[in-house]
Formats: structure tokens, C-alpha cells, sequence
């Protein structure tokens, strides 16, 4: 497995793009999809890891200097190799214990939460988070049925894992065995514990409270150790909440500070002042005002300090409030002439024009947008592909030799 070509996987040089890498990956993924193609779900896997790592910059960094052994041992500082690694080689013997792990720890269990932008602004506030686990059948303790009736299993020769190409089809895996489910023993069907089927394990639905730190960072992983599925063999694995923050209409994060976009003033706000009042995150009605002569720019940003997002480490510290303008001209014809002339006179002067000489005077009119039917525009509705090819202005001449 650690002589993986992922280049090679996704169709790409060793030099590609993102983009590129991107653009193949795509492809082969509407290819290989099961949905689409049943019979491939080895495939997509392989493709899937494939652009997972090369993808992610740092993943990529690590395996073009190190391979596929410096993403599983966490090379140059990637200390999450492991947990990455787990999460598309679940029973991947890889050393240092792991395989064992791979049969005694049970899996990882993650789930997404989504938050508000006011649950994160405000923080201290719980959520109630549902899941399903497994744990060890009450009936049988893990056992699966009597002890005296265990049977060692003829499939894994009592170890509870075997060796598996199902997944990369390159190099041997350890599996957990499907016949005994890791136990290394099996009992007989008669005999088996009616609660579990012999397995050992029942699920069982979980609530856990969630408190919602202030400041918490979008896609913030909240681990809870040994609460997520139980092991085979004692060890439960752990149990990640990830906050997913929702969108808002009023606001955007980026990090600590908040934008306010298209913040809607006329041109006589613009030049002239304006007051405009909103609703904060924490229910406080804010308002930003300007001064009669401070001009405000279409498009411009303005800085409003210390009212952006709190900080996480520092709760009673905040980043900003960016705030941008759109500023909304009148309609045509909206003074008479004797108004206009004296706008003109408090505006700034235009700039000096001369018509030069011969020069063709045309009109303006409204744009219309068009559709790619329509015949108008520079081509005459043409493609490109089709001018370039012989199109009605053009005519195909054959080559004559003497």
C-alpha cells in the first residue's frame, strides 16, 4: 500500500494543478460512482482518497516527500496521520498497535451540528445532540451466548481479523472477520443470545447536552472520549461533534469580524449624511451615522470597532464590523432642467471636452441582455468555432496543384 501512485490513481502529473487534479477527479468520480457504476465501489474509494490527499495542500506536501507512510505516521507536523488515516482504513493494520486497536477500540462516531450566528456571538448555550451507538448486550455481556459454547472460528483461525484486497486491490489489509465479527470464536446458531444474534453488541440511542462555546470557530471538532461505539474487546471509541455554522441574512464571518454587505443609502444620504440602525447579534439596535460633507462611495467599506465577533480565547475582547455600501441613484428625469443646472453649480465642475473634428455622434440606449438565441451582438449569433470554420461569411476554397 505505501508504493500507492495517487497521481496515478486520479490521471494526473506529478506537477498538476489544483484545478487540473480538480477537473480529473470529477470525471472519474461521475465514472466510477456507485450509483452509476454498482460494481465499482472499490474504485471510487481508491479515487476518493486519492483526491483527499491531493487536494488538501499539506496532505499533498507530506505525500510527494514522504508517501503514503508519511500520512499514516503524521510527517512534517500532521498530527492528525492516524485519525486520518482511520477514517478510510478502518482495520488497516498499520503498526505501533494500531492493528490491535483496529479490533478492540470501536469506530469513531461524528456528527455535525448546525449553529447560529447568534448561538455562536452570544455563546453559553446548549443544544441537545441524538445519536445511535453500540454497546455491549446486556443479555449476553459482549458474549454473544455461553461462554462453554464458543467455538474457535475456522475462518480467521481464532484471530478475529484476515487478510483482504478488497479495498486498493494493491497490497493485503487486515479485516475484521465477518464470520465470528472480530470475536475470534463463534457459537452455534441454536445457542446464540436472542438479543444481540451472537454478535455481541446492541445499539442504543444516546443524548448528550452541547454547550456552545463563545467565539467558537465555524467546523470546531468537540471531542467526547470513549462515547462513541463500543469495542469488541473493552474499548469504546470517541464521539466528535463538529459545529457546522449556519448562514445569516444580515451578516458574514470572516473569523473574528463580521460583514454587513449592500448596506442601501441614496445618493443624497451619500453626500449629504445619513443614519442607518440595525439588530446585533446580542438584540441590540446599533446605529452608524455619517456627517453632512462625508462623502460615501458606491462599493466603499467602512470600519465599525470592536462590534465583530468575540474572540475565543478572549470572550470580552471582538473583532469588527466591516460595513459596505451600495449606493442607489435616482430614476431618469427625476429634476427639471433649471434644477439640474443648479446642482451643477454645488457639484464638482466637468471635466473640460472638446468634440474633435469629423468625430460620428451615436446615442446611448437601455441594455437589454440577451439569450444565445438571440442574432444580435458582434458575431451575428455566430460560434466561434463556427466562423472560424466556414460560416456564412466565409467561403471553403479547395487546395489546386499544378
Amino acid at each position: 500500500m505505501e508504493h500507492l501512485d495517487l497521481y496515478e490513481i486520479i490521471g494526473v502529473s506529478k506537477d498538476a494543478t489544483d484545478a487540473e487534479i480538480k477537473k480529473n477527479y470529477r470525471k472519474l468520480a461521475k465514472e466510477f460512482h456507485p450509483d452509476k457504476n454498482p460494481d465499482a465501489g472499490d474504485k471510487f474509494k481508491e479515487i476518493s482518497f486519492a483526491y483527499e490527499v491531493l487536494s488538501d495542500p499539506e496532505k499533498r506536501k507530506i505525500y510527494d516527500r514522504y508517501g503514503i507512510k508519511g500520512l499514516q505516521e503524521g510527517a512534517d507536523g500532521f498530527s492528525e496521520g492516524n485519525e486520518f488515516f482511520s477514517q478510510w482504513f478502518p482495520f488497516t493494520s498499520m503498526g505501533g498497535g494500531h492493528g490491535r486497536d483496529a479490533r478492540g477500540k470501536g469506530a469513531q462516531i461524528v456528527i455535525k451540528l448546525e449553529v447560529t450566528l447568534e448561538e455562536i456571538y452570544n455563546g453559553n448555550v446548549s443544544k441537545t445532540v441524538e445519536y445511535k451507538r453500540t454497546s455491549f448486550c446486556s443479555q449476553c455481556g459482549g458474549d454473544g451466548g455461553p461462554k462453554e459454547a464458543q467455538e474457535k472460528c475456522s475462518h480467521c483461525n481464532g484471530m478475529g481479523r484476515k487478510a483482504s484486497y478488497a479495498f486498493m486491490g494493491l497490497t493485503a489489509v487486515e479485516t475484521i472477520c465477518s464470520a465470528c465479527h472480530g470475536h475470534g470464536n463463534i457459537i452455534p446458531e441454536d445457542l446464540r443470545c436472542t438479543s444481540c444474534q451472537g454478535k455481541g453488541l446492541v445499539e442504543e440511542n444516546v443524548k448528550r447536552e452541547i454547550v456552545i462555546e463563545r467565539g467558537a470557530p465555524n467546523m470546531l471538532k468537540i471531542p467526547f472520549f470513549s462515547e462513541g461505539n463500543q469495542g469488541l474487546q473493552g474499548f469504546r471509541g470517541d464521539m466528535v461533534v463538529v459545529l457546522i455554522q449556519a448562514e445569516h441574512p444580515t451578516f458574514e464571518r470572516r473569523n473574528n469580524d463580521l460583514l454587513m454587505r449592500n448596506i442601501n443609502i441614496n445618493i443624497t444620504q451619500a453626500l449629504c449624511g445619513f443614519v442607518h440602525c440595525f439588530k446585533h447579534l446580542d438584540g441590540r439596535n446599533i446605529c452608524i451615522s455619517t456627517n453632512p460633507g462625508e462623502v460615501i462611495r458606491h462599493g466603499e467599506f467602512k470600519v465599525v470597532p470592536v462590534e465583530g465577533m468575540p474572540l475565543r480565547n478572549n470572550p470580552f475582547d471582538r473583532g469588527d464590523l466591516i460595513v459596505q455600501f451600495s449606493i442607489q441613484f435616482p430614476e431618469n428625469h427625476f429634476a427639471t432642467p433649471e434644477q439640474l443646472a443648479q446642482l451643477e453649480t454645488l457639484l464638482p465642475p466637468r471635466e473640460p471636452f472638446v468634440m474633435p473634428p469629423e468625430a460620428e455622434e451615436v446615442q446611448l440606449v437601455e441594455f437589454q441582455p440577451r439569450d444565445e438565441h438571440d442574432t444580435r451582438g458582434a458575431h451575428g449569433g455566430m460560434d466561434d468555432d463556427e466562423e472560424y470554420e466556414g460560416g456564412p461569411h466565409f467561403e471553403r476554397v479547395q487546395c489546386q496543384t499544378a
